[in-house]
């Protein structure tokens, strides 16, 4: 349990973020236990979860661990974040969840791509308005594929009359220079 965590104790820092990656660090210092919250106005006494704070050194670095429940082995500090434990059993489960989580994830992406895609179609089913712009979009980028081939026929026209021309592509003007 954290709570009896001490100064050069080993820690396991799953970081859940961008760039997942585990780390082990030595606890450099921890606060001593105490109530997470103190509230003078509670009508009868209660058990509060107690909280420390644990600071950490992971290389040249020092990360600091603020409101981890004392009573606990491992703590997750949210999505994107860390999950921190000084049990290398529990670590492991952690990162062998968090690994299957994400191929979960990989793994119904086929079924999302025909979601998204059944979705689209009825959109366009139920609004016609819809379809008539879908159409109208398609007919435009099929007219610009179209234009843009016409551009680079007519490059290559233009670069054989410059061939045949002496490099002048209007061949009026070089007969009318004869």
């Amino acid at each position: 349990m954290f709570g009896t965590l001490r100064a050069g104790s080993l820690i396991y820092i799953l970081n859940k973020g961008d760039n997942p990656s585990l780390a082990v660090g030595q606890v450099t210092a921890v606060t001593p236990p105490h109530p997470k919250m103190q509230n003078n106005f509670m009508p009868m006494p209660m058990q509060q979860e107690q909280v420390m704070d644990i600071s950490v050194k992971v290389g040249d670095d020092v990360k600091t661990f603020s409101n981890v429940n004392a009573n606990l082995s491992t703590v997750d500090t949210g999505a994107g974040g860390y999950t921190i434990s000084e049990d290398k059993a529990a670590i492991v489960a952690a990162v062998e969840a968090f690994g299957t989580m994400s191929q979960n994830a990989l793994n119904s992406m086929p079924y999302h791509q025909k979601v998204v895609a059944s979705c689209k179609q009825m959109m366009l089913d139920l609004n016609p308005n819809l379809q008539k712009e879908a159409e109208r979009d398609q007919e435009m980028t099929t007219m610009r594929n179209e234009m843009a081939e016409m551009r680079a026929a007519m490059g290559e026209m233009t670069n054989l009359l410059k061939g045949v021309f002496g490099g002048s592509a209007n061949p009026i003007t070089k007969k009318g220079k004869e």
